[in-house]
Order: structure tokens, then C-alpha cells, then sequence
């Protein structure tokens, strides 16, 4: 599978099904190491948060999808908030807010293709650095994120909505 071949396109509050169901499959993948019992959360909460956020003009965010219109992945950025107080934003600062590319195509380097892509788009639209959130337990995730030019910036903490440690990493831009 070439995935320098599959079309990007940007996604819209439509596309939040189907953004949901490659997120999903991700948040599945976490089974693997997750703590015994934890689940992912529902769908439902998934679709919505998506849309939601697929509606705010601060949001950008692009889907790969292959020649027969099926979606392979997705990336997408905001801008960043004090996570003590989302409603504070971080002047300079645009936060990833996902990057999941289905099973299928992990290792084809269609997830480095789409990270580009979110960089230079938080360049293009003046932020001087960029952030995520990624679980402490997602060693393939955080091995890539460290791969592609990303620092840890302190230690995990508890993210109640996902039962899950997190970890952030910043780079600059």
C-alpha cells in the first residue's frame, strides 16, 4: 500500500462518523496494554466530540483516504488551552489534537505523511510551537511522536474522561 498515493482531503462535521470509527479503532488498539478492564469510551461521546469540534473555527483537520473513498487516517489541530483551564488559550501554541490511522495502513508511513501535513499547517497559520497529549502506556504512539522531533514536558497525569495516564509533548515549529 502507497500511502504517498491516497488523496487528502479536509474533513468537516459530515465526516465525524467516519472520523469516529478510525479513532475508534485506535482507542481499541490500546486494549493491548491498557489497565485489565478499562474500555474505550462510547461512540456516541466520540461522534459528538468530533463534530463539535470539527464545527470551531480553530479547527483544522485533513482525512487520507484511499482511491475508492474509504478513510485511511486522519490528523487535526486547534489551538492550544491551559489544561487546568481549557477556556485559557496558550498564545503561540496549537495543540494535535489527533492523529489515527487505521490498521492497515500502520507502517506504510502514512501517519508521518499526515503529521507533516498538521505541522505545516499550524506554521501556515503562525503558531511558534505545538503540543499533544498522548497515553503513557501508548509506547508505539509516544516512540513515533519522539521519532518525528517531540519532547516530553513533564510527568503523566490522570485524564478521567479516557481512565487513562497521559503525557504531554511539545516541539517547536
Amino acid at each position: 500500500m502507497d500511502a504517498s498515493a491516497l488523496d487528502i482531503r479536509l474533513a468537516v462535521p459530515d465526516d465525524a462518523i467516519e472520523l469516529a470509527s478510525t479513532t475508534r479503532l485506535g482507542f481499541e488498539s490500546y486494549l493491548a496494554w491498557a489497565p485489565e478492564g478499562w474500555q474505550p469510551p462510547p461512540r456516541s461521546l466520540e461522534i459528538r466530540a468530533i463534530r463539535e469540534r470539527l464545527r470551531a473555527k480553530t479547527t483544522w483537520c485533513a482525512m487520507a483516504v484511499d482511491p475508492e473513498g474509504a478513510q485511511a487516517g486522519h490528523v487535526g489541530i486547534t489551538h492550544a488551552s491551559e489544561r487546568e483551564r481549557p477556556h485559557v488559550h496558550v498564545s503561540g501554541r496549537a495543540h494535535l489534537w489527533m492523529l489515527f490511522v487505521r490498521p492497515a495502513w500502520w507502517g506504510t508511513g502514512l501517519a508521518a505523511r499526515l503529521h507533516r501535513l498538521a505541522l505545516e499547517e499550524a506554521t501556515r497559520q503562525g503558531y511558534a510551537t505545538i503540543r499533544l497529549y498522548t497515553p503513557h502506556g501508548a509506547a508505539r504512539a509516544r516512540a513515533f511522536y519522539e521519532r518525528e522531533g517531540w519532547e516530553q514536558a513533564g510527568r503523566a497525569f490522570p485524564e478521567p474522561l479516557l481512565g487513562l495516564d497521559l503525557v504531554e509533548y511539545r516541539r517547536a515549529l
